[in-house]
């Protein structure tokens, strides 16, 4: 059922994997259902293509996560207390495991620093999250981070994340 492809479509889906590297296929136009082992395409970027019995061919792309990703916009700040830095920053997107944000401004920000981030979220509460966090990746003023206390987030992230 699944093939790798590389021709652009415009309606290409995201499975996601769960963490015994199965996913589960679905076809757009009769909801056919197929559970597949995804394992070898653990460390590809590729669109993929499945065809489904009823003969309708469709593109995916595997997501491989553990935990959902949430686009959002929020406005925070960000404090590296080794150095006494701080900066703006948009959080463009969030989960249960860590952010992504964009500096407004060029950084200091290293890889592997602990930085306190400030921010509130979009929910009806406005709920106030300050949060250490260790820096990830950086690509610019682009900056991935995992929380340091995930469990300290659960109650707040939560609802928040199905929303």
């Amino acid at each position: 059922m699944v093939k790798t492809g590389d021709k652009e479509d415009k309606l290409i889906k995201k499975v996601y994997v769960n963490d015994t590297n199965q996913a589960t296929i679905i076809c757009p136009k009769c909801g056919f259902e197929k559970n597949i082992d995804v394992t070898n395409f653990k460390n590809t970027q590729k669109k993929l293509k499945a065809k489904c019995p009823c003969g309708e061919v469709f593109r995916f792309t595997l997501e491989f996560r553990k935990h959902y990703r949430k686009k959002v916009r929020l406005h925070g700040e960000y404090f590296v207390q080794e150095r006494d830095e701080k900066g703006e920053i948009i959080i463009e997107d969030i989960s249960a495991s860590g952010i992504r944000f964009a500096s407004l401004k060029p950084h200091y920000i290293s890889r592997n620093d602990t930085v306190e981030l400030k921010f509130t979220l979009d929910n009806p509460m406005r709920t106030e999250i300050h949060e250490l966090v260790k820096i990830i990746w950086i690509i610019d003023r682009n900056v991935g981070v995992q929380y340091i206390d995930p469990k300290s987030l659960e109650k707040d992230l939560g609802y928040y994340l199905k929303t």
